[in-house]
């Protein structure tokens, strides 16, 4: 154990400082730095304090730098919105007599899931424990779409009131920024690119500047998109979480396509209402979503009004609940920060010997993270350059690295053709020969590569990230034929529970992957089917997965 303190002038004078245990594996690296577990210490009463500390590195341009103590010094106490601890600036000398900035933010430590993971059936933490509060909000999802909806969404706008009352504006509302907690609690997190009313419409030290996009395609409000800093307002996180209310009640996004189409469509078009199933949520979502910023809410507050009036009703039953989404959705749609990958090893039981196959794929879970600590990290700089409005999002999935064991039936030659496709799959400009070469072993009757390719068709989220950022402009998605391929992989070897556990997703999701007609009973039957195969093998992992989807069912 290696425990160092932390501590610059600004504490020193408050009597606090923070401790980090250097030698635990961090809970997050990205662009921005490394997040790590600590405490807060009161020095004058010694009271001890969970905190994330995260660590910028050294070499972080200036505005990099200005962004994250912007961040830091949003503390603002709410039930719904991340606590901000501070920006620690700490000088280092060395034995030359070398002077080293050091800078730390640290914040409030969250256990709990992000709504996007959520929302595609995860309710562990980053220890796979089961989050009793998220398991309850996932069933409510799945069998009251609209009480979830509102829930969820009453609970953000009550943290968005307390951020606009204290003079900021979020601009980066979406699942992947908000952490629904093991103490009961649903909190916006990622202060990143908020902004003080008071500021908009100046180049706040540069860090903003007219013209500029800030913020995700999918979510972002027209003079968001425009980049009319001086226009940006309350109701820019009303639109935000007017396209969110949507997603929540629908299962999907209202625009989707490369990013300068979806943010074209939000400038241009009209959200597609008539996928909401509840009128009146409809006329609510149409107002919270006015291109024009006049007739959206002219607060939090009314629109959590509109909300509460809504919910208030006895509503028919039959209006109030739009097709289930997928238990863990192929298309990714919006997430927070991810943890670096590792390699998931996949394997298949047959009558011969076992070996692995290792192909690099990330199993998407909930971590203990905080708010705009572990996310601005992961994203650094590139927060906006995603070319797919959903990816945006799923590119901040937080995520761990699990190993599913089951014995491959391909040769050495095969799992070599395997392997060269996913390191083809990880650059944009070699991503389409290593679909060819998925293909060729597919059609030769390889079962890994059939897998792995309907994961790349699907555009799927247990993906490494690379994979998905290489593949995304290169390889149209098509959920019917990664259907299709998975099918084959069940046919070729009936053990293979990965493959019987996404056949199930897709008839649960029926339309909302648009694979196939939704059929729960033949979800059942394909969750039961890989439930005993997933136990016989010991993947306890799955095995939950499975009993997740079942009891959604039920």
């Amino acid at each position: 154990m290696a425990v160092i303190h932390i501590q610059g002038a600004a504490e020193k004078a408050q009597g606090i400082h923070y401790e980090v245990d250097i030698d635990q594996a961090p809970l997050g690296v990205g662009g921005m730095g490394q997040v790590f577990r600590g405490f807060r210490v009161d020095e004058r009463s010694g009271i001890r304090r969970d905190a994330a500390i995260k660590f910028l590195f050294d070499d972080l341009p200036q505005n990099a730098i200005e962004r994250s103590r912007r961040e830091a010094s949003i503390m603002i106490s709410s039930e719904n919105l991340v606590e901000m601890f501070g920006f620690i600036e700490v000088d280092e000398t060395d034995a030359a007599g070398r002077v080293t900035h050091r800078y730390h933010v640290a914040s409030e430590l969250l256990d709990g899931v992000v709504l996007y993971d959520l929302l595609r059936g995860k309710i562990t933490d980053i220890n796979g424990q089961v989050i009793p509060f998220a398991q309850d909000l996932y069933r409510q999802y799945i069998n009251d779409r609209l009480a979830f909806s509102i829930y969820i969404t009453k609970n953000v706008l009550s943290g968005i009131m307390a951020l606009h009352d204290k003079g900021y504006v979020h601009r980066d509302i979406d699942p992947s920024n908000i952490m629904i907690t093991r103490n009961g609690k649903v909190k916006l997190i990622d202060f990143g690119i908020a902004k003080q009313l008071s500021a908009l419409g100046q180049n706040d030290r540069q860090l903003t500047t007219a013209g500029q996009f800030m913020g995700k395609a999918a979510y972002a409000a027209p003079e968001l998109v425009m980049g009319d800093v001086a226009h940006q307002n309350e109701t820019t996180d009303i639109y935000a979480i007017g396209i969110m209310l949507y997603e929540l009640a629908t299962g999907h996004l209202p625009f989707d396509g490369p990013t300068h189409e979806v943010l074209d469509m939000q400038l241009r078009m009209k959200l597609p209402l008539k996928d909401v199933g509840n009128k009146y949520l409809r006329s609510i979502i149409a107002k919270a979503t006015d291109k024009r910023q006049q007739e959206r809410y002219a607060s939090a507050a009314e629109f959590r009004v509109a909300l509460e009036q809504l919910s208030r009703n006895s509503l028919p039953p039959q209006e109030s609940a739009p097709p289930l989404p997928p238990a863990v959705a192929n298309t990714p749609s919006g997430p927070p920060a991810t943890m670096p990958p590792r390699p998931i090893e996949i394997s298949r039981s047959t009558s011969g010997s076992k070996s692995k196959l290792p192909i690099i794929l990330g199993a998407v879970a909930g971590v203990v993270v905080i708010a705009g600590v572990l996310l601005a990290l992961l994203l650094g700089g590139n927060k906006n350059t995603s070319d797919n409005p959903q990816q945006d999002s799923s590119e901040q999935v937080t995520e761990r690295s699990s190993v599913e064991t089951v014995t491959p039936t391909s040769s050495p030659t095969e799992e070599n053709a395997v392997e060269q496709a996913t390191a083809l799959l990880k650059d944009a400009s070699t991503a389409q020969k290593g679909v060819d070469k998925l293909n060729e072993a597919a059609q030769n009757g390889d079962t890994d590569a059939m897998y792995l390719l309907a994961q790349v068709y699907a555009h799927g989220v247990n993906l490494d990230d690379a994979i998905k950022a290489a593949i995304e402009n290169v390889v149209p998605k098509d959920n019917k034929k990664a259907h299709e391929l998975n099918e084959k992989v069940v046919k070729a070897q009936p053990d293979h529970y990965q493959a019987l556990y996404e056949l199930g997703c897709d008839y649960m999701a029926g339309d909302q992957r648009g694979a196939v007609d939704r059929d729960l009973d033949k979800a059942r039957t394909y969750f039961s089917q890989g439930a005993k195969i997933a136990e016989e093998k010991k993947d306890a992992e799955f095995v939950e997965r499975f009993n997740i989807r079942l009891a959604a069912l039920d």
